[in-house]
């Protein structure tokens, strides 16, 4: 009887996940078509995805909040990249890559790339953006490659805002429609 229960629930655990990467695919594209975010709501995503807005609402409780961290967490969670990158070539050269990294995968969403930089601080402020604060994986980078110990976190942090700066500037570009 166990056996049959445990299958059941990997089954319901299979279609409740196979829903959410549906709800987040359809967010983005939603987003981008309509191309204004004040127009996008958690129920015209549900519908385009073909689900109630009821298992929509129950993946993304805090709405549209929740989209937007899914979304980053999916698409802009770029550690594995950065990774492979430090096993492969000089972590100095890594490091240099960082922003490019980033700047890449936020373009290549789109408006959706926009409003998700726009939505930084806030996402950041609820704890619902990446799990890695950015400084700090640049030091801790810039201390593991050797040669800027003393001043890795001054480096780190004039990176991230520069970088933080520029994706602004990027998020205020609106599509013409």
């Amino acid at each position: 009887m166990t056996e049959l229960q445990d299958g059941r629930a990997a089954r319901q655990q299979l279609i409740f996940d196979e829903n959410k990467m549906k709800l987040i695919e359809t967010a983005l594209e939603v987003i981008n078509e309509i191309g204004d975010i004040n127009e996008v709501t958690l129920s015209a995503i549900a519908k385009e995805a073909g689900v109630s807005p009821a298992t929509a609402y129950n993946h993304f409780p805090d709405r549209m909040t929740d989209v937007f961290s899914s979304i980053v967490k999916l698409k802009l969670d770029v550690r594995e990249i950065i990774m492979n990158m430090a096993t492969e070539s000089e972590l100095k050269d890594t490091i240099k890559q960082i922003p490019y990294i980033y700047a890449k995968q936020i373009v290549a969403l789109g408006y959706t790339g926009q409003v998700l930089v726009s939505q930084m601080g806030h996402l950041q402020a609820t704890g619902k953006w990446l799990e890695d604060n950015p400084v700090a994986v640049l030091t801790n980078l810039l201390i593991q490659e050797g040669t800027h110990k003393e001043d890795a976190v001054e480096i780190a942090e004039k990176i991230t805002t520069n970088f933080r700066g520029a994706m602004f500037e990027y998020s205020l570009l609106r599509p013409i429609k």
